[in-house]
């Protein structure tokens, strides 16, 4: 899942370089062949296999086209994960965030002598400010909204 999209797509737009060159060798072949005075069944029989050459690198050319769509399909893949990766940690983190600072209001408020600070809901703030959270931009960060309440995606 990991990559960088950006090399990725480097890769699909050197398949498509090199299928625009086998589009033009096959062009090459053509016309050469084509062209030739030679005039004979040899000469016949050299075009038909140029022409037969020429539809075998055009339908390479084909597949390699085929393959850069689908490595750019790829990259948007990946691009897609790791924005949604982004999004997470960044909602995982601010709610841990808040549930911090719920916590070190509670205890200043403990503190200064209000004995009724602590509500049923600080139990859930205690285990949230708790909760081990993975490094930035790993994939588990896509498991977070099943275990930290309030992620929306």
């Amino acid at each position: 899942m990991y990559g960088e999209p950006h090399k990725i797509r480097e890769v699909a737009e050197r398949l498509e370089r090199r299928a625009e060159q086998l589009r033009s060798e096959a062009d090459e072949l053509h016309t050469a062949s084509e062209t030739s005075p030679w005039v004979s069944v040899a000469g016949d029989r050299m075009r038909a296999h140029a022409r037969e050459r020429r539809d075998e690198l055009l339908g390479v050319a084909r597949e390699y086209d085929e393959a850069a769509e689908r490595i750019r399909d790829h990259a948007a893949e990946v691009q897609r994960l790791l924005d949604l990766i982004a999004a997470i940690e960044r909602q995982v983190r601010a709610i841990i965030g808040e549930a911090v600072s719920r916590i070190k209001d509670a205890v200043s408020a403990i503190a200064g002598g209000i004995k009724d600070a602590l509500t049923p809901g600080d139990e859930d703030d205690k285990r949230l400010a708790e909760t081990p959270t993975p490094p930035p931009g790993h994939k588990d960060w896509l498991d977070m909204p099943d275990v930290v309440p309030g992620v929306r995606l």
